[in-house]
């Protein structure tokens, strides 16, 4: 186990001492928070701190149950520097197993958050060296209610609002196609050469009877079914053209701003938790995604540099070992190393041999064997000549 580097104490928090000896711990909230698609919930503790902003917040996510290091840190030590917090977080990652409380490679089914996060009894222990003591353990102990409906983080609320939102623009949209056919029932009688022949329908129709809306619809219908002209279908739409959707949506502006005024708790808690997501799911995550990969394309450049190095040297160990263990690395290196050469064959000098066929190999005979095929040739050629030359005569 590595030695544990010190804690920056020159940089505690002076509010810890006076909240835990007041009696009253700051209380946990709740919040749920939309990363990559999942909702989480997630406990916050408020911690007064010397710094601009002026408090901290010691964070839990109740998926794993897991405490955030990082905020602790923070809230312990809310001026030191950030070489400090990264050296005594890394020593944390080496000398204890934090699998399973964050996401990541390893563990691609739990919801990567930014920072680290620690389990709730290494968080405990963690917590008596920062002197947050009972903070840690009320945060630990903490149990939401399964019932209850938590806030959601902006972002989420502001995506709920915009899918909810069509749906009552529909039913604005149809209630001016109701009250835009009073207008061509006046409209109606302009056209007089039409309407001349039946004067009782015309005094029918302008008198007073017909003033509700569906009564004044019907002339309507039965003038354009017996005429069959496009005149009433175009005086139908153009009443729709003008929309009065801005009046509306301007009288409801108002009434959406006067729930939350400024400097109101509600803001405030609206505040806290866009604090957090931006912190835990937003840049303060992309960031970290960067430093990690910052980091290990240091490591592989330190790889490559520091590779070439060990193969000689146990290459050398091999040779003086006297053990020949031939490898792919060494043979293709040994490759690369030897200079490409032409190799000019001289050509030789001697006698060139004769191809000959086998079968005129067969009579090339020695000189004593030639002789003597040659006698008993000449002995079988007397011997036939004495025996037919005297039936010749």
């Amino acid at each position: 186990m590595s030695t544990r580097p010190p804690l920056p104490v020159r940089h505690a928090n002076p509010h810890i001492p006076l909240t835990l000896t007041s009696g009253t711990l700051p209380p946990v909230k709740y919040q749920i928070l939309n990363c990559q698609g999942q909702d989480i919930l997630v406990g916050r503790m408020k911690i007064e701190t010397p710094t601009p902003s002026g408090h901290a917040f010691i964070l839990r996510r109740f998926d794993t149950g897991a405490v955030s290091l990082t905020t602790m840190f923070r809230a312990a030590f809310p001026n030191a520097p950030e070489h400090e917090e990264k050296s005594e977080l890394q020593w944390v990652k080496e000398n204890h197993d934090l699998s399973g409380n964050n996401g990541g490679p390893h563990n691609p089914q739990v919801t990567r958050l930014a920072g680290t996060w620690v389990s709730p009894s290494l968080a405990q222990t963690i917590g008596d060296a920062y002197a947050l003591g009972d903070l840690i353990k009320a945060v630990v102990e903490a149990t939401p209610d399964p019932k209850a409906s938590y806030r959601r983080s902006g972002k989420a609320a502001a995506v709920g609002n915009t899918t909810v939102s069509p749906a009552p623009v529909v039913a604005k949209n149809v209630t001016p196609a109701k009250a835009t056919v009073k207008p061509p029932s006046k409209t109606l009688p302009t056209p007089s050469p039409t309407a001349a022949p039946n004067p009782a329908k015309r005094r029918k129709e302008s008198s007073p009877v017909p003033a509700p809306v569906p009564v004044a619809s019907t002339p309507s219908l039965r003038r354009s079914m017996r005429t069959k002209s496009p005149a009433a279908t175009s005086a139908a739409v153009a009443p729709l053209a003008p929309i009065p959707k801005t009046s509306r949506i301007a009288k409801l502006a108002p009434r959406e701003e006067a729930l939350t005024p400024q400097g109101s708790d509600q803001t405030v808690v609206e505040e806290d938790t866009e604090i957090i997501e931006d912190g835990i799911t937003g840049s303060e995550l992309r960031q970290q995604d960067i430093q990690e990969q910052q980091e290990l394309i240091k490591n592989l450049k330190k790889q490559r540099n520091v590779a070439p190095p060990v193969t000689t040297t146990m290459e050398g160990e091999e040779t003086d070992g006297g053990v020949d263990v031939p490898t792919k690395l060494k043979r293709a290196r040994e490759d690369e190393e030897q200079p490409l050469k032409f190799d000019f064959k001289e050509p030789e000098v001697g006698e060139r041999a004769i191809a000959t066929n086998n079968r005129v190999a067969r009579f090339q005979l020695e000189p004593r064997t030639r002789s003597f095929v040659w006698g008993i040739a000449a002995f079988a050629v007397g011997m036939s000549a004495v025996s037919l030359l005297p039936s010749l005569f």
